[in-house]
């Protein structure tokens, strides 16, 4: 089976496995009409997405999350992140083994052209659980999430048709540095972030707010885009919108012999 037939298929499984949640609760810390106009767009998307919703802190994120499920649309089934069980599936292929050479392929070359220098790379598949963690306390998706909630007060109307329209084409300024729960592609094992340490000291992390100082007045962001790209043609990046130097794409069908999940 094909890997995206097969991504559909463990998603609409657990779509069959999973009990019915409410789209969102009533949020005290905002208007009636708002509430509703969330619901009601809500009821769109997906049964995974509505209850990763119902998991959401605050309107304002709930807001956020669910503006990027309505983009999504019908691509929102094969990115969905994975379950431990498919995680597992995953670990035992022989997918999971390609990719783990190419990262080690990457480090390898890193190390040989930055001497006394390694890349630490987390390995595992970023569950859902974390990301909802994560969104739910990440400062840039508040900022985007408070904008974001203040422009829709002036477009949701009692019984409004078009504020879901509206809400799938609003553009965040700058955008929250976190894909909505679901959605990373660090949920299917589709992008990595390289962390540069020189032996237990971190050089330059995930931070977004030490870009400037760790990754571009150093010159790590392009010693780590010539150590990628001599590497392995399988990783593409870095990220440019949000600007996050560390995170590369993996795209294991760039591979001369790509690997498939089992079945």
């Amino acid at each position: 089976m094909p890997l995206g037939r097969f991504r559909y298929a463990l998603f609409a499984s657990g779509v069959a496995l999973a009990t019915p949640a409410p789209a969102a609760t009533m949020i005290p810390d905002s208007p009636p009409d708002m509430n509703l106009c969330l619901q009601t767009a809500a009821t769109r998307v997906p049964m995974p997405a509505q209850q990763a919703l119902a998991r959401i802190e605050g309107f304002p994120r709930k807001l956020l999350a669910l503006r990027s499920y309505l983009r999504a649309e019908k691509d929102l089934a094969l990115r969905w992140s994975w379950t431990d069980e498919q995680i597992r599936s995953y670990e035992a292929s022989p997918e999971y083994a390609q990719a783990m050479e190419q990262i080690a392929q990457v480090q390898r070359r890193f190390a040989a052209l930055n001497p006394g220098y390694a890349l630490y790379v987390n390995r595992e598949v970023r569950s859902l659980d974390l990301q909802l963690q994560r969104w739910n306390s990440n400062a840039s998706v508040g900022k985007t999430a408070d904008a974001l909630a203040a422009a829709a007060r002036s477009v949701c109307k009692p019984g409004s048709e078009s504020f879901a329209a509206w809400l799938a084409a609003w553009v965040p300024s700058p955008p929250p540095n976190l894909a909505a729960p679901g959605l990373s592609p660090h949920g299917q094992a589709r992008a990595f972030d390289f962390q540069i340490k020189r032996g237990d000291v971190l050089i330059a992390g995930t931070d977004s707010q030490r870009i400037a100082q760790d990754w571009v007045r150093t010159g790590w962001t392009k010693k780590l885009e010539r150590a990628v790209r001599e590497a392995s043609p399988a990783f593409v990046g870095p990220l440019r919108t949000p600007n996050e130097p560390w995170h590369y794409s993996y795209a294991p069908e760039r591979l001369a012999i790509p690997a498939t999940i089992p079945r």
